[in-house]
């Protein structure tokens, strides 16, 4: 059994998504932050179940979708806690921003996961 991507663009893009996380990550490694290198991990698993085409990567990417939106969803609504309490939303607006960005590209990623990935039965004797 292969994974099938239906929508090639899809396809690419989360690659590409995926290596430039990679780079990131990999640089908040260098730079002394150790717990960068469990994104580093993951990411490299997912890149490498993609490039195969293994059949577990449509799993491993639905579970990241869910994971890359729980994080910025938990912190978008502290932030609108801590706004609705008083706080100056000025000081927030950046990290606000990033964290919806971030939920919106899991969202993103989750739908098309789902809606245009496929398992087949590989034709191979």
């Amino acid at each position: 059994m292969e994974m099938v991507f239906k929508n090639k663009w899809f396809y690419r893009l989360l690659i590409v998504y995926i290596f430039l996380l990679l780079i990131w990550n990999t640089y908040m490694v260098v730079t002394g932050n150790l717990l960068g290198l469990i994104a580093v991990v993951i990411e490299l698993a997912l890149l490498y179940l993609l490039f195969n085409k293994h059949r577990l990567a449509k799993t491993a990417i639905h579970f990241w979708a869910i994971i890359m939106m729980i994080g910025p969803g938990l912190s978008i609504l502290g932030k609108l806690i801590k706004v609705a309490t008083g706080d100056d939303l000025n000081f927030m607006v950046d990290s606000l921003v990033q964290n919806l960005l971030l939920f919106t590209f899991g969202l993103i990623i989750y739908y098309f996961n789902k809606k245009t990935v496929f398992i087949a039965e590989s034709s191979q004797f």
